[in-house]
This record gives structure tokens, C-alpha cells and sequence, in this order.
């Protein structure tokens, strides 16, 4: 029996997201992709579907357990929430690291 593991990592120059076993490498979104990001807390059946890797009209939810995360707004593209355990600190990395490659 296998489980899925999701790892968010903030880099210089993105966020990385790996789906394991499921992804064999991250999944990049750069800083520049990125408008908006806020905590949230939402209902991973009702509003995706489920848990896993979620599409719903213009968003997708990379979650695993739980009801918090953090939602992305990227208005090139589909807008990401990311479900975590610690979402409070993951918001405040993304932010921080979104300033220091504005500078």
C-alpha cells in the first residue's frame, strides 16, 4: 500500500509543489505568476470533490487532510489552493519570499 505525501517548498525564485509518488519532480510556480495569497478555510469535498490532486472552473487544490491551506490568485492562469498544516506560516514564506524577488 502506497499514501500520497505532499511537499511545498519556497524557493528564490518560486513555489515548488510535489504530489509523491504521483509527481517525480515539483511543480514550479514563479513569484511573478503569483497576484495574490491569502489563508483559507475550506471544505475539500464539498468545494473539490475531494482530496488529491482537484480541478474545479479555474482553480486547482493540491490537498492531503485537514480544511486549511493557502489560496494562490494567479491571474494568468488557474488560481491554486494548496492545503497545509501550518498554512499561517507557509502564507507568511510565500509573501516574504514574493518581496524579496520584487526587489
Amino acid at each position: 500500500m502506497w499514501s500520497l505525501r505532499l511537499v511545498t517548498e519556497v524557493r528564490d525564485d518560486g513555489l515548488y509543489i510535489r504530489f509523491a509518488p504521483l509527481h517525480r519532480s515539483f511543480r514550479r510556480v514563479p513569484w511573478p505568476a503569483i497576484e495574490s495569497v491569502e489563508v483559507t478555510t475550506y471544505r475539500p469535498l464539498q468545494e473539490y470533490g475531494g482530496w488529491g490532486i482537484r480541478w474545479r472552473p479555474g482553480a486547482i487544490a493540491y490537498n492531503v487532510s485537514g480544511p486549511r491551506g493557502v489560496f494562490l490568485t494567479r491571474p494568468d492562469d488557474r488560481d491554486l489552493l494548496i492545503g497545509s498544516q501550518q498554512p499561517d506560516e507557509l502564507a507568511s514564506a510565500v509573501r516574504a519570499a514574493m518581496s524579496e524577488s520584487d526587489r
